[in-house]
């Protein structure tokens, strides 16, 4: 056991190092170049070495307790700025799953909802073209371009205030909508029934969307050093870049096999209820197990 624990609490120690104390001692070297230098030297190396110069000249430089308490000072740094991404990665995950009460997220619904209305709008002018025209080739292109638009706003109409919120909203509408089950009261059950495999693609999918929040909240740690030193500006807009990027393919990624679990063994979980499902799994079926998952005695289908 003490093996096991010892190796354990290796890697453990290695993911936390890659994870959060690696990136916070590059924003701790970013924070003090960016106070050595500012504005007028942001890319003038000669200020950052006289002061390096300086360090290694002074007397306590070559002490070893200062080096070390230097050294453990520069590592509490870097793993107090891991916590702080961590804490705006939570930031981050909460806008993607807020469902736009709020004054100023509502206006971000609301103009995605508008883009999606013009996406389908075209999607429906494209349909009709298509039916007139007898499915002439050119407007069939023309029809799968527009619901590839549509979709590229959201799969379902769009009223959450973020693609990501949108994209998971969708999954239960679909959900909903082919079966008529409530997959928040589902998912707990049906993660239990999953098979190992399916279990690790999912936590894979998980991993992978922990990692683009936590990305976006070292973007945005990034940004308010732009106020001492210009280029952390391009350093944040690049992160961010990529933090979207990797959390619309995460998102994307999750939120398809999520809906592939329903559909593959949604059947099981109507089963393991004890509501008879021989065939695939209907409405009525997914009615009927979102009422014993609620325990609920009003009507299933709402």
């Amino acid at each position: 056991m003490s093996v096991i624990l010892a190796e354990l609490g290796k890697q453990v120690a290695g993911r936390w190092a890659a994870l959060l104390l690696l990136p916070g001692a590059c924003y701790v070297i970013a924070v003090v170049v960016a106070v050595l230098l500012g504005h007028g030297d942001a890319l003038d190396p000669r200020p950052l070495a006289a002061w390096l110069d300086r360090v290694a000249a002074a007397p306590a430089s070559g002490r070893f307790g200062t080096v070390l308490i230097a050294a453990m000072g520069f590592t509490a740094a870097s793993a107090a700025a891991g916590v702080a991404a961590s804490a705006a990665a939570l930031l981050v995950e909460w806008t993607w799953g807020a469902a736009g009460d709020e004054p100023v997220l509502r206006r971000f619904a609301r103009r995605r909802g508008r883009r999606w209305d013009r996406a389908q709008a075209e999607v429906d002018a494209a349909l009709r073209e298509f039916a007139e025209g007898g499915g002439a080739p050119r407007a069939a292109e023309r029809l799968r371009a527009a619901i590839a638009r549509r979709d590229a706003v959201c799969p379902v109409p769009a009223r959450r205030p973020t693609w990501v919120g949108d994209r998971l909203y969708a999954v239960d509408e679909r959900v909903h909508d082919s079966y008529h089950l409530d997959l928040s009261a589902a998912w707990p059950r049906l993660w239990l029934m999953l098979p190992d495999a399916a279990r690790a693609e999912l936590a894979e999918a998980r991993t992978g969307c922990d990692s683009a929040a936590r990305l976006t909240g070292w973007g945005l740690l990034y940004l308010p050093l732009a106020v001492l030193w210009w280029p952390a500006a391009p350093i944040a807009a690049g992160v961010l870049l990529a933090a979207r990027h990797r959390s619309r393919q995460a998102v994307a990624v999750q939120a398809d096999l999520v809906e592939a679990a329903v559909d593959l063994y949604g059947r099981d979980l109507a089963g393991q209820l004890g509501i008879d499902c021989p065939d695939r799994l209907t409405p009525e079926t997914g009615a009927a197990t979102t009422a014993v998952l609620r325990k609920d005695r009003t009507n299933p289908a709402l």
